[in-house]
């Protein structure tokens, strides 16, 4: 496979010392910036999930931001996914650099193509010039086509949403309530503000089914298995750790189907479970330990689109009231409770779960 800076080597000749040289200036003046910030936000929980990997957990926050796996490399650092916005990726080095190791970001991996995961990239790219961006081929494909739309559609939301807040604090007479909806507009107008300009950057390292990273600190197995949450949701593993990354693909809430295969993503999902893991780090919500809860999101998604499939000729009202939580064996034991307990109540699963009975219903024969 050829890379940006294989083809440098090969094309600069003995200019590409000189190159390299100035990389490794670029690179140390970027880092020294970045510690130099010290005032930036704490927006992840960091965990040690096993010897060298690392799971930082986002906070609640006005704009989203996904969960980041980090795999520490004998010189530099795997993450995988990048938040909805650069500044989250600097805050979360920063944590990195002061709590855990101060090594260079070097490889970044988009686990599938949502806003909300891939929209910090570039902070990579600018803290280290030598920092690669890796993805499925259809992830990239979708980048290229839909990143600019998504971004779009981003930050449309995100004006809607503060002029509701903007409403609501205008009208409340709760001090501690006008605090919080004021804090809530700061961050929506600092999302707005760093979006203006942006533009999707695009993965340079591409592979169809699997990507190793052989190093000293262990080999990392990057893998598409299939269609699921997108169309090309990748994984990493580290089998030495038994530690996998796994994006939206597999985590703790309810799933997000609009964009998804429904009929194929259970089979991904069992296809993945194939890797000898023992903790698993989701794109959102707690990690994961063991496989229990990654079966149960299976046979959730396969339970409702077997009961849409059936009753394919009800309307949408219709199908709602008939598949409901009550309705699903898949969310009467150990799986609904803990989807439960991370989204908070079980009227925001009941919630969840109409939204996935429309999102199935507008994909279930997706090509």
């Amino acid at each position: 496979m050829r890379t940006r800076r294989g083809f440098l080597r090969n094309t600069l000749g003995s200019c590409w010392t000189g190159a390299a040289l100035l990389e490794q200036s670029l690179f140390r003046a970027n880092q020294a910036r970045a510690q130099a910030q010290t005032n930036l936000p704490s927006l992840f929980d960091v965990q040690q999930v096993a010897k060298g990997v690392y799971a930082a957990i986002a906070k609640r926050q006005a704009v989203l931001n996904c969960n980041a796996a980090i795999f520490e490399n004998a010189e530099d650092l795997l993450i995988v996914d990048t938040h909805s916005k650069p500044s989250a990726c600097v805050a979360l080095v920063a944590q990195l650099r002061r709590d855990v190791t101060k090594k260079p970001v070097r490889y970044i991996v988009n686990s599938h193509f949502h806003w909300d995961h891939s929209q910090g990239a570039s902070a990579y790219r600018k803290m280290n010039p030598r920092a690669q961006l890796v993805a499925s081929e259809s992830t990239r494909r979708l980048l290229s086509e839909n990143g600019a739309e998504r971004l779009r559609q981003s930050v449309e939301q995100m004006r809607t949403t503060l002029e509701q807040v903007e409403k609501q604090r205008a009208q409340s007479k709760d001090a501690a309530e006008g605090s919080r909806l004021a804090d809530q507009a700061a961050q929506i107008k600092s999302y707005l503000a760093e979006m203006n300009n942006y533009a999707p950057e695009l993965p340079d390292i591409t592979f169809d089914r699997d990507l190793i990273i052989h190093d000293k600190e262990g080999d990392l197995h990057l893998a598409f298995r299939g269609r699921a949450h997108t169309l090309g949701d990748v994984v990493v593993f580290s089998p030495s750790k038994k530690v996998v990354a796994t994006g939206d693909m597999i985590h703790s809430m309810v799933p997000f189907i609009a964009d998804g295969f429904p009929r194929e993503w259970p089979k991904t999902m069992r296809s993945v479970a194939e890797f000898p893991f023992e903790h698993l780090v989701g794109g959102h919500g707690p990690v994961q330990h063991g496989k229990t809860y990654l079966q149960g999101m299976a046979a959730y998604i396969e339970e409702v689109a077997v009961a849409v499939e059936r009753q394919k000729g009800k309307t949408l009202e219709q199908l709602q009231a008939s598949i409901t939580p009550a309705s699903l064996k898949s969310l009467s034991g150990d799986y609904g409770k803990f989807v439960i307990q991370n989204l908070g109540t079980a009227q925001a699963l009941a919630g969840g779960v109409r939204g996935n009975v429309a999102q199935v219903k507008a994909r279930l024969d997706a090509a």
